[in-house]
This record gives C-alpha cells, sequence and structure tokens, in this order.
C-alpha cells in the first residue's frame, strides 16, 4: 500500500489590495468584464452554474472553470495537510479494476501502486497499475526518464448507482477529477504541489510533483458536463510558437528538440508514445500542438484564445502576490489550458458545430496522442470525442458513453442478482423496466435475459 504525507503549511491571511495590483488590463478581443478576482483565492466560492441564453459567454465557463480549480485545490477545512480534492469522504478514488470504489473500507490514500503480500523476500515487485493514459493506455516518461502516474477521482453521489441510472443525466454537481504526477528533485517543490509516495517498492517515499489536472463538472444547465484541464507550466512548449523554455528545462521536451520548434525534427519524434509497463523508460519528447486548444479558424477561436491566457495571466498574478509559505502560492505554476462544452444540449455532442470553446482541448502530459484533433475527421479526438452526450437516449444507463468512471464505480460495487422484471421485449424496453426493477437495488448492471418467453425476463441488479 501506498504511504501518502503531506506537506503541513499554516494558511496565512491574504491581501486582497495586493492581489488586485495584479490584475492586468483586458486584451483586444476580450470582453472587459472577463476579468478573474482575489476572492478565488482567497475565498473561494465557485458558481453552481454558468449563465444560460442571453447571459452566457465564452469568458463565464472561463472564470467557472478557474473558480472551481482554485475551490479544489484549497487546503480542506477539515483537514489542512490536504486540500479539498483530497478528502477521500466527498470524493473517493477509483480503484482498481473490480474493487468498490464506494466501500466504506476503500483505501482514502493516493494508490499509484498495487502490490500483493508478498510470500518470500524474492518475489518481485508488483509494477504501479496506473501509468497509461485514457484512451490506448500510452505512457510517457519525462525527461529523467521516469514514468508518469495518474490518479482519478469523483464526487461520492455517483455512488448511489440506481438514483443517478432513474434520471437521463447526471445531477448537478457531478464532478469527476483526473491527475497526472512525475518524480521531482527535493530542489523542485517550491514549484510543485507535491505529495510524497512509495513507487518503486523498495523502502522510502518518492516525491512526486503534480503536472496534470482535469476538472469535469455537471451543472443542471449543461448536464454534458464543462469540461476543463490544467498543466504545470513547465511540462512542454507550443509546438508551433516554443515559448522560452523555464530555467530548469522543460519536463517533457528535450533543449535539443524545443530548440528545433517549430520545425518538428522526425528525431525527435514528437508526440509518439506507446504502452509500457516500466517504471523508467526514453525520455518522450512533447509538445502542445493547439495553444489553449484552440485554432484561431476555430469558431471563435481568437476570442477563446485571448480570453484564457488573460485569465491565466490575472490569477497568475493574484497567486505570485502571496506569500511564498502561504499553500495556495504553488499554482502559480500552473495554467488553464482551456474548456469545452455544448451550445445547445438538446442537440448530442457529435455535432461538431455545437461545441464550444476549446474544441481542439487535449492534456498534453494526459493525453498525449491525441492532440492532433482533426475537426472534420469521423473521429474528432477532443473530450467529446471519447464522451459522447446523448440526447434521445439516457447518459447514465450503462456503457452510455459519457462518464466512463461512473461505469467503473457501477461495475465495482456491483454484486448482480437476478431478479424479476415481467416480460422484456428488446434492449429498449430494458432500459426502461430495469432501471426501474433495479432502482432500490443497487442500480442495474446493464444485463437482462429472458426466463420465460411472453411471460418473464429478468435483470442484473446489482445489490440483489
Amino acid at each position: 500500500m501506498v504511504r501518502l504525507r503531506k506537506s503541513a503549511q499554516s494558511l496565512l491571511l491574504l491581501s486582497l489590495s495586493l492581489l488586485a495590483l495584479f490584475a492586468p488590463p483586458a486584451l483586444a478581443g476580450v470582453p472587459a468584464t472577463c476579468n478573474a478576482d482575489a476572492s478565488w483565492v482567497s475565498a473561494p466560492n465557485p458558481p453552481g452554474e454558468v449563465p444560460d441564453g442571453a447571459n452566457a459567454n465564452f469568458c463565464s465557463f472561463y472564470q467557472f472553470s478557474w473558480q472551481w480549480f482554485l475551490d479544489l485545490v484549497s487546503p480542506s477545512s477539515s483537514d489542512a495537510s490536504l486540500r479539498n480534492f483530497q478528502v477521500a469522504a466527498n470524493y473517493p478514488i477509483l480503484q482498481a479494476t473490480g474493487s468498490d470504489s464506494c466501500a466504506a473500507n476503500a483505501p482514502t490514500e493516493v494508490m499509484f501502486v498495487r502490490t500483493e503480500k508478498t510470500k518470500d523476500a524474492s518475489t518481485p515487485f508488483t509494477v504501479p497499475e496506473r501509468t497509461g493514459q485514457a484512451g490506448g493506455g500510452d505512457t510517457i516518461f519525462d525527461q529523467s526518464k521516469n514514468v508518469v502516474f495518474y490518479d482519478i477521482r469523483f464526487s461520492r453521489n455517483l455512488c448511489n448507482v440506481g438514483a443517478i441510472q432513474s434520471a437521463p443525466n447526471f445531477p448537478g454537481g457531478t464532478t469527476e477529477l483526473k491527475s497526472a504526477w512525475r518524480i521531482i528533485s527535493e530542489a523542485q517543490k517550491p514549484s510543485y504541489f507535491w505529495i510524497e509516495a512509495n513507487i518503486d517498492g523498495v523502502p522510502g517515499d518518492e516525491l512526486l510533483g503534480m503536472i496534470g489536472f482535469h476538472v469535469v463538472i455537471a451543472t443542471p444547465l449543461h448536464p454534458e458536463f464543462i469540461w476543463a484541464t490544467f498543466e504545470h507550466r513547465s511540462n512542454v512548449p507550443d509546438c508551433s510558437a516554443p515559448q522560452a523554455a523555464p530555467a530548469s528545462g522543460w519536463s517533457f521536451t528535450s533543449a535539443s528538440c524545443a530548440g528545433q520548434l517549430p520545425t518538428q525534427a522526425p528525431s525527435c519524434n514528437f508526440n509518439v508514445a506507446a504502452p509500457s509497463s516500466s517504471l523508467t523508460g526514453t525520455p518522450s519528447e512533447i509538445c502542445r500542438i493547439n495553444h489553449d486548444g484552440s485554432n484561431p479558424s476555430d469558431h471563435k477561436g481568437v476570442e477563446n484564445i485571448a480570453i484564457i491566457d488573460n485569465l491565466n495571466t490575472q490569477v497568475q498574478g493574484f497567486l505570485a502576490a502571496l506569500p511564498a509559505d502561504n499553500p495556495m502560492s504553488v499554482w502559480q505554476n500552473y495554467m488553464n489550458v482551456g474548456a469545452i462544452w455544448e451550445n445547445d444540449i438538446t442537440q448530442p455532442s457529435s455535432n461538431i458545430s455545437n461545441q464550444r470553446g476549446s474544441m481542439r482541448l487535449a492534456n498534453s502530459v494526459m493525453e498525449t496522442t491525441f492532440q492532433n484533433i482533426n475537426l472534420q475527421s469521423s473521429f474528432v479526438s477532443n473530450c467529446f470525442g471519447c464522451h459522447n452526450y446523448e440526447v434521445t437516449q439516457s447518459n447514465t444507463l450503462p456503457s452510455a458513453g459519457l462518464s466512463h468512471i461512473f461505469d467503473d464505480v457501477m461495475q465495482g460495487q456491483c454484486k448482480a442478482t437476478d431478479v424479476q422484471a415481467g416480460p422484456i421485449w428488446n434492449n429498449t424496453d430494458a432500459q426502461q423496466k430495469c432501471v426501474q426493477t433495479c432502482k432500490g437495488k443497487g442500480g442495474w448492471n446493464g444485463n437482462w435475459t429472458t426466463t420465460v418467453p411472453g411471460q418473464m425476463s429478468v435483470c442484473g441488479c446489482c445489490g440483489g
């Protein structure tokens, strides 16, 4: 089992007047009202909704994204050694496949590794199971040749499988979180939000610094979820307009390959990865294909980029104004890469023209090989390409496509028992009858069988 410790830092009072000095003027093309607020840092109170209709604009979604990120990474009022997103009572950790992530005895610490009890001293160490990215299990290695680890959490309401399945959409406030981590040195600690964890099976913990963070939240007006992602600013340069390298160099791009950008030399093999079961490997060469997940030619692409960059500058300024020992100051080293949502929730997500925001959104260290997004392709590899929002059918039933985490939660706690439901004529009929049959019995696992033709069928209910 991983042992986890958090750095304990005292929470200092923030000076709003000082922070306000760091809010820059609006950039050209950005609405003058698209501003961050110092209170997002000092007293996080994220909104439960984004204005709809005439009041809807891109700025609101990015304000929403930053406010939720800052709230989630703020010290917990119940345990100052943890950030809000680490409190398992509110955000359980998705356990290994087949395990009940909602069980009362589920591990409450970050589980980067899964080890088996040793039979003798020669029993080999079990390689961490969460080193693969979504969509194929590709593995990346930093410039120190160390693998990247991932952690998944979700709002506890997803444990109520039967109640969730009884509605076609996930309730407002449903949240899914995924974070990415790499091994860092003692000298790098001040620049990273860090934890200590045993990831190699030998005595002694390793330092892990956060490098990426997905924030996915449903609201009543946006049941398709608002998909936002954040990264450490030292991860990678942009491919087409590379920034100056940080003093310590890029974490996932060598100086030689970064120096050749925007020309992507074939020898650098940019943004290529494959599954691996090793803790170390050849360093990956990664660059960010779409700045802010956008192309200027996209719908309101120029405005989208300007808003994201402007808010990033403002929030980073607020955070940089804090004393170095303030537990929130470290987040000045992180940025919002973008967010994506639907313009009209009566249309499915497969309608590309209905998508808004960062339409080419991808996190360079969490979706490395999915960055080259072609909006005209039959498969658009942004968030909605892998998470399908439907309108004419339920989004909460097993394998509906919108939330893969909910499917895993349901399967993990499902100890299926066949329950009689009367005659079921087809899959469409099953989606109605089995949901109702299993509503108070732990939810439906997606299976049904006819036992007496024309008279009786049974549904697989998770709670018996």
